[in-house]
């Protein structure tokens, strides 16, 4: 699988960003977080790209997954957020079977396969035990701007400055869930050793990043794709082996923070109406996925 390419980052990152320019080469048949934990209500109701006003250029998240008919058998949520920590020589059949489908998949209907995940810094040992041929790009960002743009995207979700990020039991982009699922491996992260949401966060964003630079081909920053794009994205490709990218072309997709586009305030008539629609279709998902799965738990007896 030398033509498989894995993109590992923190929420907030800027690991989007590298899908989108992965996915605009044309080169790869690209996977969007496989491991989401509502990925299976995303493939009946999809994630529509123009709630993220961050992600640009996105026409849809989960769009190559169309046709994967086994990922309803194989798929486990609870990946996305427990058993964070695989060793290399962990068993983990069920992870590996599923993978493996989706990555097969992949190469069915392209010579080559990438895929982006934020849920699998501490996973990195095992994928690369498991997947030895891949090729793994990690991208990583200054804790203070991960931390603000994970804040932001908070607040503005839930309409409110004040969100609990004072208290280390904040839990956007599932924080303190993971610190609690991981606090065994990792004992410093439990709770009674911080007294704001931030701190704890570091902690977590600085084992994020040591775990991802022990196994990634490549570790770039952020601000090199902002700043010296062209230089940085040579590197990316010769470290993927591939040829033939017009990158000049691909600039365009890169948007610096201070040009993104800004909130725009309280949701207007329409938008709560296209609101109110999405958490109807939502419901509808969340439903359907759980009667599928109890038919299926029914006749695998």
């Amino acid at each position: 699988m030398s033509n498989l390419v894995i993109v590992s980052g923190d929420f907030c990152s800027g690991s989007t960003l590298l899908f989108t320019l992965f996915r605009e080469t044309r080169k790869y048949y690209c996977l969007y977080e496989p491991l989401h934990e509502l990925l299976k209500e995303y493939l009946i109701h999809p994630l529509r790209p123009e709630v993220h006003d961050h992600h640009f250029f996105l026409e849809g998240y989960f769009t190559e997954f169309k046709g994967f008919r086994r990922v309803g058998a194989l798929f486990d949520p609870r990946w996305g957020y427990s058993r964070l920590a695989i060793g290399p020589d962990a068993p983990a059949d069920d992870l590996y079977r599923y993978l493996s489908y989706i990555i097969g998949m992949g190469f069915g209907r392209a010579p080559r396969v990438m895929f982006k995940e934020n849920r699998i810094p501490f996973r990195l040992a095992w994928v690369r035990a498991n997947f030895p041929h891949a090729k793994i790009i990690h991208i990583h960002r200054p804790a203070a701007d991960q931390w603000k743009s994970i804040l932001r995207r908070v607040q503005t979700h839930k309409h409110r400055e004040d969100v609990g990020q004072g208290s280390p039991g904040f839990n956007g982009f599932n924080i303190a869930r993971w610190c609690e699922d991981l606090k065994e491996t990792y004992p410093e992260l439990d709770a009674r050793h911080f007294t704001s949401g931030y701190d704890r966060f570091h902690a977590l964003w600085q084992l994020s990043l040591d775990a991802n630079r022990r196994s990634a081909d490549l570790s770039i920053d952020y601000r090199e794709l902002l700043n010296d794009f062209e230089a940085t994205a040579e590197r990316l490709w010769a470290c993927c082996g591939i040829t033939g990218i017009d990158t000049a072309a691909l600039k365009r997709f890169v948007v610096k923070p201070g040009h993104q586009q800004e909130p725009a305030g309280p949701p207007g008539i329409g938008d709560r109406a296209l609101g109110l629609l999405d958490r109807g279709l939502r419901k509808y998902a969340r439903v359907r996925v759980r009667v599928e799965d109890h038919l299926r738990r029914r006749r695998e007896g």
